[in-house]
């Protein structure tokens, strides 16, 4: 719910180039990365995938929950790691194409991304 929280006001802000809470500096500025033409890929804006994925991710947690009783990690953790995978090149465009400007709302979604990651492997050690 979290990450579906912060993809929505993410995408709010981009749309509306309203993320003037997120432009603190010229090190962490969402307006700097937006304004960089590089949050996109094959033509789509980086806050559509977010607002597409953790809805995505609930369903399959729930689901699991559902069908399993728990949130069974080996369903999980695979489907998590692509949106893992994903990020490195977010990370690439803020380290290394922007040299070290930061947009904190989507550093906020990769690490939702982490730490779902890590319950749904912590949940898959306690199922065996």
């Amino acid at each position: 719910m979290v990450g579906i929280a912060v993809a929505v006001y993410h995408a709010y802000g981009e749309i509306t180039y309203s993320l003037g809470s997120c432009s603190i500096n010229s090190v962490f500025s969402c307006r700097a990365v937006f304004a960089s033409g590089y949050t996109s890929v094959l033509g789509v804006e980086f806050w559509v995938y977010g607002v597409v994925w953790f809805p995505v991710v609930l369903v399959a947690g729930l689901w699991t929950i559902r069908n399993y009783g728990t949130p069974l990690g080996s369903l999980l953790v695979p489907l998590l790691m692509v949106g893992n995978v994903f990020t490195l090149y977010p990370w690439d465009i803020e380290i290394r194409l922007l040299n070290g400007v930061y947009c904190l709302v989507c550093i906020s979604l990769y690490t939702t991304n982490y730490i779902m990651t890590f319950v749904a492997l912590s949940a898959r050690k306690s199922e065996t």
